[in-house]
């Protein structure tokens, strides 16, 4: 049976995560579960036979015993595979593991800004190049969480990925894919909307603009009005509560079929989202719009039999499948979002108690 790569690198992630950040989680028997998984992915993953920047390729998919069984022509994979190394490197005091981080995510810079080629997508005659707002903010999320703010790397290219994103806020909506000069495109793929992009993608200017550029009071609002609050509101549903998963910015029938589910992440990305958005501001709406996320998440997706979450609802907030770990969802959504949610209650509360 195969093993699904991007779970376990985020696993790997978690765990590192909660080792370094709290208490009760800094045990011998996390420490090993996360190695282990690092020594797994390590050996197994990379492309290594190949040369160039396409060396830095990562299997999406693999053997129980580590045999290549699938790779996809995006680069998710290495980017969960960046973030992994340079937590464990972290832990361990390793600095050739944030070595290896760093060279992965210069070659999905590379991939993004200048040659796709290593993918292995075709370019057909047919096809315009475009601009996908999730590859651009998984670049800035992986600058944010690896890279120093005095490295030629962060000069080159977290404002590059911060300009860009912003130019995905057309009018009343954040489109999720534009043309390569950052214009509109035609036809649904134009039209696509994800709220829950959309409002990941806010959090990760807030997190910039928090630790980078807190002077920048238009990037401040621009971050939340745009990306937090216009998503809550265009995204929310308000016959059956949540999340749309996809939605056409015009109307039309949207062509994704699971348009109207209502998945796990898009939610711990919105409670995150309005916690910062809240805790920047002041301004209740956010506390509200928190609220009201946490109230719909913590009735529907908790297994309250068995523990964690379910990832998948139908529009009517119904458990459509039960698995709680597949090729993209494990451990790493849900405890991500409460633990920084914890981190931003504790300012709001530290700041209320000095008024």
């Amino acid at each position: 049976m195969p093993c699904c790569t991007v779970p376990c690198l985020l696993q790997i992630w978690t765990y590192a995560y909660l080792y370094q950040n709290f208490d009760e989680f800094r045990t011998t028997e996390v420490l090993e579960a996360a190695k282990k998984g690092l020594q797994f992915v390590r050996d197994h993953l990379p492309m290594r036979h190949l040369s160039g920047h396409a060396q830095y390729r990562c299997y999406f998919a693999v053997t129980r015993d580590g045999k290549p069984y699938r790779i996809q022509r995006k680069p998710f994979t290495e980017c969960f595979y960046v973030i992994a190394l340079f937590e464990m490197g972290k832990v361990l005091g390793d600095e050739s593991l944030k070595a290896e981080a760093h060279k992965v995510l210069a070659a999905y810079a590379h991939w993004l800004r200048e040659d796709s080629s290593d993918l292995g997508a075709p370019v057909l005659e047919g096809q315009p190049p475009v601009s996908p707002l999730n590859k651009v903010m998984m670049l800035l999320s992986m600058i944010m969480l690896t890279v120093e703010r005095d490295s030629a790397f962060f000069k080159e290219h977290a404002k590059w990925c911060v300009d860009r994103i912003l130019q995905h806020s057309q009018g009343s909506y954040v489109l999720e894919i534009l043309d390569k000069d950052l214009k509109p495109i035609e036809g649904s793929e134009g039209r696509l909307l994800n709220p829950g992009h959309a409002i990941e993608a806010g959090w990760f200017l807030l997190d910039y603009w928090q630790k980078f550029d807190s002077q920048n009071v238009d990037l401040l609002h621009t971050a939340i009005d745009k990306f937090v609050t216009a998503p809550m509101s265009y995204g929310w549903d308000e016959e059956f509560g949540g999340l749309f998963y996809f939605m056409d910015k015009d109307g039309f029938p949207p062509v994704h079929l699971e348009w109207d589910m209502k998945l796990w992440w898009p939610h711990c990305e919105a409670l995150i989202a309005c916690l910062m958005a809240y805790r920047h501001t002041g301004d209740a709406q956010h506390w509200q719009a928190f609220s009201k996320v946490a109230d719909y998440s913590l009735a529907h997706y908790p297994d309250k039999k068995n523990g964690e979450w379910f990832g998948y609802l139908n529009r009517r907030g119904e458990v459509s499948q039960t698995l709680k770990g597949g090729p993209y969802k494990g451990c790493f959504h849900t405890v991500r979002c409460w633990a920084l949610c914890v981190e931003h209650l504790d300012a709001i509360i530290a700041k209320q108690q000095q008024q």
